[in-house]
Order: C-alpha cells, then structure tokens, then sequence
C-alpha cells in the first residue's frame, strides 16, 4: 500500500523536528558550534554597525522602540525590552542588513536572517546550546534544499533570495528551536511559503534591508501560528501552484517530494562565508583583486586610464547603479567599490562612506570602470562565474592583471580566522564601545555553550 503524500515541507519538516544531537559525534557537533558562533558574532556585529542607519531607527520607531540618545539601544531585545519575538527579530535583522556587510551563502544572507529570529527564541524562551545550535543548522539546512531546487537564478527573475528562502528557513529555524511536533514545523512553513517575498528592484533602497528584516519577521510568525494551530497546505513548497513553481516559472524548479541523505550535514559540508566589505558581495571578487593589485604596483589613482571586470551576467545585474546618487545605491554600483578602493587603497566602514561618494576623485575614476559577461558558472555561488577576472590600464600602456579570481576572501574556501573576526566585530562599534562588543561576545558564548 502506498503510504499517503506528505510533500516537501512534510519531509523537511519530520527531518527538522528529530533531536540532531544523537546524529553528530562530539568532535562534529563542535565544528558546527564553531560555524555558528562565527555567524552569531557576524551578525551581531553588523547589528551594531547598523544600528543608526535611517532604515534601522525608522523600523525600530514603528515597532515601539524608541532612542534615549544619539544611537538606538539595540541588538533590540525579545526579554525586558517588553518588544515582541518577532518585532525584535525585525528590527534587529533591518539593522545587520542595512550596510550590506553580513555574511553570504545559499545565493543569499542566511545568517542575517536566522540569528536575529533565533536570538528573539534565546531571549524569550532560554533556547540554548547545542539546541539553538542545531536550529540554526536546521534553518540552514531547509534553505540550501530549497536553493538547489532551482534550475534558474532567482536574482535573475527579480527575486532576492534572502528575503524569499529565508523567510522559510525561519520558520523551521524557530519551530525547531521550540520543539514543535513536525505536524506543526511542516504547517510553519507552509505559512512562511506564502509570506516569502522581496524585490531585486529594491536593491539600492531602505526596502532591501526592510525585506530581510520582515523574513525574519515573518518566519517567526509562521512558527508561533503554526504553535497555535495555523495549518497550511502539504504542497505550498513543491505543488504544481507552490511556493518553488511560483519563484522559478513553470519546468524551472525540481519538484520531487525528496530529502538527500546529506541534509543534517549541510551546514558542515557548505558554510556561509564572512564579508570583508560593506559593499555587495557581487562586488568582493573585484574588489580583492583591485586592491591587490593597487597594493602591488603602488598605482595612483591619476595612475589608471581603464578598469575592466569581468563577471557573470547575474552579477553585473545585481550591481545595478552604474552612477548612484545615495551611498544605499553606491552599495550595488561597482563603478563606486571599484573607484573608491583605487582612491582609498581600502573598503572598510570608514571608507565606504558618504564622503566619499562625493569625493571628486571618486567620481573620476567611476566613468573608467567597463564591466565584460563571462557565461561560465561557479558550481558553489551559482550566481557568479566560474572566476572573476579585473585589469587595470595605466597612463603608460601597461596592462595590471589580478588574473583568475576564484573566490572573495572570507568566502569558506578562504575563510577568516578567529583574529580578523573579532577585528571586523571592534570595526562595527565605536572607539568608546569595546565593552559594548565583548559583553555581546559573552552573550553569544553564553548561548551557544554546550
């Protein structure tokens, strides 16, 4: 007898809600605590560092947060902060996004997504060790299935993959963390399924960090409906009218009710890599490679008559402002990252900046830069060529060539070290604030302690 359909979701879901901790020996189970500290701590950091952009003071100001002084008192709380889970989870995804500096995996931002949901749970719920550890890999896990499901590139179609996946990565996520039944993680994300959106168009706008904030926002909400008997359909991922036919256009998505046997692994086997630069990841490759060679050669910006990158095609979309006008477009304009790591021999917080997005000599330089499509395909970040590649042209004639650049630094195969993390955490606060950073390294560690 043909035991009865319980689609994608039934099947990630019954994977989700089974205790990980009996699957991994001792030895891995503190490899992916280690991944997930890191992602705790990259977040928190760009939670910090984002706090008094204008996107994130307006979110938090709508969900009742309000400022005591020049800087809001965030990462918002879920405990005497008296905000609910899931506004806190809002409010403090909006501001590890709204720099564009958070980590990068799956076609997307997985960490910006799960973190802020997950440290809500922590702090309403006392969710610890190795179970808020596992719920994150969890989370992950059901976004990597969903991302190799797809036989097109959502940035492609327009969609941004953060704010679609990660909506239903949070959803599992949080109702893992919360021990639900599977009958109920499978319904949260259901839920989550048909509250999964965000734009490409909104890329360069308040809206691209708004949209993360409301996955984590959003997932969270799937998981407490689903807790209070919110049901949803078994095939809102994988139905002929589901969430992945939706996304990806007819014929373009795989539809099988099926789990690899490598699922509990994922996390281990492709973990998310930590961004160097305050700028679109689109842009990392590019960028270490015009630094390097600007390093090398000692060039001048007077130097360089021509920059040409080449990149993929979905790449060269996403780095969609050619000439912007606001330091959020300047964020996906390679023309500005280029041109202001000639200028600055640097792309930190301090040099991404509207300063000098204004900076004449800046502005000079951005009518140099000429971008080149390469059709070949990264089998890791599909959504980038196989390699990117960067010359530089100088007064002389001579031609400075980065030649093949496999990945950013920070990615997994290149990743930072203990050191350069905690660097990048002391760069997201302000001089006065070191003990700001280590009481949110104490919290994280407190958190994740087995």
């Amino acid at each position: 007898m043909t035991a009865p359909r319980t689609g994608l979701a039934g099947l990630l879901a019954q994977r989700c809600a089974t205790d990980w901790s009996t699957h991994f020996a001792a030895q891995d189970q503190d490899r992916m605590r280690g991944v997930v500290r890191a992602a705790f701590v990259d977040t928190t950091a760009c939670m910090l560092a984002g706090r008094d952009e204008p996107v994130t003071t307006q979110v938090a100001q709508w969900a009742g947060l309000r400022s005591d002084g020049d800087a809001m008192p965030l990462p918002a709380r879920a405990d005497e902060s008296a905000l609910a889970p899931a506004l806190a989870a809002l409010v403090n995804a909006t501001a590890g996004h709204a720099l564009d500096y958070d980590d990068v995996g799956l076609a997307g931002h997985p960490s910006v997504v799960l973190v802020p949901a997950l440290l809500a749970v922590h702090e309403a719920d006392g969710v610890r060790g190795f179970a808020l550890v596992q719920a994150y890999a969890k989370g992950y896990a059901v976004w990597a299935e969903l991302q190799s499901r797809m036989t097109v590139h959502l940035h492609g179609r327009g969609w941004h993959p953060t704010a679609v996946f990660g909506t239903v990565a949070a959803a599992a996520a949080v109702a893992s963390a919360r021990g639900l039944p599977a009958s109920q993680v499978a319904h949260a994300i259901g839920i989550a399924a048909s509250s999964a959106s965000g734009l490409i168009a909104n890329f360069g706008s308040m809206t691209k960090a708004l949209q993360v904030g409301r996955a984590a926002r959003a997932g969270l909400e799937a998981a407490e409906l689903a807790a209070c008997g919110v049901d949803a359909s078994f095939d809102a991922l994988d139905g002929p009218t589901g969430l992945l036919a939706a996304l990806a256009g007819p014929g373009n998505a795989r539809l099988e009710a099926d789990v690899e046997e490598g699922f509990e692994s994922t996390l281990l086997r492709i973990r998310p890599g930590i961004k160097k630069y305050p700028v679109c990841y689109a842009a990392h490759r590019v960028a270490d490679g015009v630094l390097d060679l600007k390093a090398e050669h000692k060039l001048m910006p007077s130097d360089v008559t021509a920059v040409d990158a080449t990149i993929s095609a979905t790449t060269a979309g996403v780095l969609r402002h050619h000439a912007p006008a606001t330091l959020s477009e300047a964020r996906f304009s390679l023309e500005y990252v280029v041109a202001t790591a000639l200028v600055h021999g640097a792309l930190g917080l301090r040099e991404v900046d509207e300063r000098s997005l204004a900076d004449p000599a800046v502005r000079a330089l951005m009518p140099l830069i000429r971008t080149h499509i390469t059709d070949t395909r990264c089998p890791l970040e599909p959504s980038f060529a196989y390699e990117d590649r960067v010359t530089i042209t100088t007064r002389d004639g001579t031609i400075r060539d980065s030649g093949p650049i496999r990945f950013a630094r920070g990615h997994a195969q290149l990743p930072l070290d203990e050191a350069q993390l905690r660097d990048k955490l002391w760069a997201c606060v302000r001089a006065d604030e070191e003990a700001l950073a280590m009481a949110a390294l104490d919290r994280i560690d407190a958190a994740l302690a087995a």
